[in-house]
């Protein structure tokens, strides 16, 4: 196991009662997902420069894993603070860690109350880092830097924007009410931003249309795999069954939340087993699991799935498996799709917006009139939402071994293109650049 650093929360309410801050690395107990110790990249910074990195969390997603490769990974005269809104951490990464521990207020009122006091706490931690530069993930912390900043006027620090989502499909799920005040606030946090990253072309472009951003103002940083290391991890043995059985299986990772669409896989899974005999393994845990647990006892196939929770190690299980099926309505860039194709597992995915086409058909369209099947460059894309579809395309795969075969070699070479020291660069040039501008 890894020795992986993390660094020792810090109490908000006491830390400032005239104390020092002190920072600690402990070992990891329950991850090896990466040892941070030599990964520090060579590109050197002329002077030490002070930057914090303000997201929800470091939990299950592609924003942890990007968020610990690129700390790992930057210089050592970089010095990182890390603040949290909330305590769930399953990744390494460098520096001082402040965890805000906000509540969740079912009302109005006590939500305010919640926000006024992690603003105050986030303010008195800029007051103490005195950082160079702000790096906001996630829209509720970016919400927060919003506020602290505007009540800062004397405190002179810039800001980057990593927009690794889709709001304009975003909005698409929430309220009317809800809607507008969700616009206005990523319009403000745009605003304020001195810089922004998209975490793919599609994303990119879906800023510059739903806010009239400047895309010279934006940088396209794709997230990244380490493919020797995602097949070192996949080695680690499973001790259940199924793994060890002849039975073709299917996989998916991930939360399991509504725009993940799991219940789509689960209805083309039933259709699949009509014809083929086969398993499904769904890797993650969120607030959709008791309701796919009873829509696979609906469809009668609740025996042969199997729901594994929160997994450090999703390579395992991904990489024993015949297809990865991935049946979003929306997604950034998929990041766990070239998880997948860099253990080797051919993918099937909904051509959503806007990342499966992106990393599966790179510089190509949708086909023009109705189609169903479309053998991609490195996989394989259906219609979204189209659950008949995503069962023939699965049916292909596992009929066909040696179109598997051809996807399981091409996937392990378009892995190599996201490059986790190219990435942690990337993110380098963007902060050097406001850096920069700041001087």
């Amino acid at each position: 196991m890894s020795d992986c650093p993390y660094a020792l929360p810090v109490d908000i309410d006491r830390s400032f009662r005239g104390q020092r801050i002190i920072s600690a690395h402990i070992k990891t107990v329950a991850f090896s997902f990466l040892d941070c110790r030599n990964q520090a990249h060579n590109t050197a910074v002329e002077n030490k420069l002070n930057i914090l990195f303000i997201l929800n969390s470091m939990y299950w997603g592609g924003i942890g894993r990007i968020m610990s490769d690129v700390s790992c990974r930057l210089p050592e005269n970089v010095h990182q603070t890390f603040v949290l809104l909330e305590n769930k951490i399953a990744y390494p990464h460098r520096g001082r860690l402040f965890i805000l521990q906000r509540s969740q207020s079912k009302h109005l009122s006590g939500r305010a109350l919640q926000l006024l006091r992690t603003v105050m706490k986030f303010r008195r931690i800029i007051k103490e880092v005195k950082p160079d530069v702000v790096m906001s993930f996630h829209h509720d912390a970016r919400i927060v830097n919003l506020l602290a900043k505007a009540s800062l006027p004397t405190v002179r620090y810039k800001t980057i924007m990593a927009d690794l989502g889709l709001a304009s499909h975003y909005r698409k799920f929430l309220g009317r009410a809800r809607k507008h005040i969700y616009r206005l606030f990523v319009s403000l946090t745009i605003k304020q931003a001195h810089r922004m990253i998209a975490i793919a072309e599609g994303v990119k472009a879906d800023i510059i249309a739903g806010f009239g951003v400047d895309q010279r103002k934006i940088d396209v940083i794709y997230g990244s795999v380490d493919p020797e290391q995602a097949r070192q991890m996949a080695l680690e043995s499973i001790e259940h069954p199924w793994f060890s059985d002849t039975v073709p299986l299917i996989a998916l990772s991930g939360r399991l939340v509504f725009e993940k669409n799991q219940a789509d896989l689960l209805k083309a899974f039933a259709l699949v087993r009509k014809t083929i005999f086969c398993r499904l393994v769904l890797i993650g845990d969120g607030l959709e699991r008791n309701s796919l647990t009873r829509l696979a006892q609906d469809l009668g196939v609740a025996a042969d799935v199997l729901f594994t929770g929160f997994q450090s190690n999703p390579h395992k299980y991904v990489a024993r498996s015949s297809v990865f099926a991935f049946p979003s309505l929306f997604e950034a860039q998929g990041l766990v799709m070239v998880e997948a194709m860099a253990v080797g597992c051919p993918v099937v995915a909904y051509d959503c917006p806007v990342g499966p086409r992106e990393m599966l058909a790179p510089g190509t369209s949708k086909p023009d009139g109705k189609w169903e099947i479309e053998e991609a460059r490195y996989g394989i894309l259906v219609p979204p939402e189209n659950v008949e579809a995503l069962a023939k395309a699965i049916l292909k795969l596992l009929n066909d071994s040696q179109l598997r075969e051809r996807y399981s070699r091409i996937g392990k070479e378009r892995a190599t293109h996201f490059n986790a020291d190219g990435m942690a660069q990337k993110y380098l040039n963007t902060i050097m650049t406001v850096v920069r501008e700041l001087a």
